[in-house]
């Protein structure tokens, strides 16, 4: 479980510094999808880190 979590969390940094490179107005769309990944991720994070079943939504 420990790895599956630095996997999720390895996968949210990488979608930030991506988000921070889609900040110009011609890459708006793929922005929103990265940053809708990244929350979805973010939500799996906390619920692994609070105990919380992650296969449950």
């Amino acid at each position: 479980m420990k790895n599956y979590l630095e996997r999720l969390l390895n996968e949210h940094r990488r979608l930030n510094r991506l988000i921070d490179t889609c900040r110009n107005a011609s890459r708006q769309d793929e922005m929103k999808a990265l940053k809708r990944l990244r929350l979805s991720l973010k939500d799996r994070i906390a619920r692994l880190q609070s105990g919380a079943n992650p296969l449950a939504r």
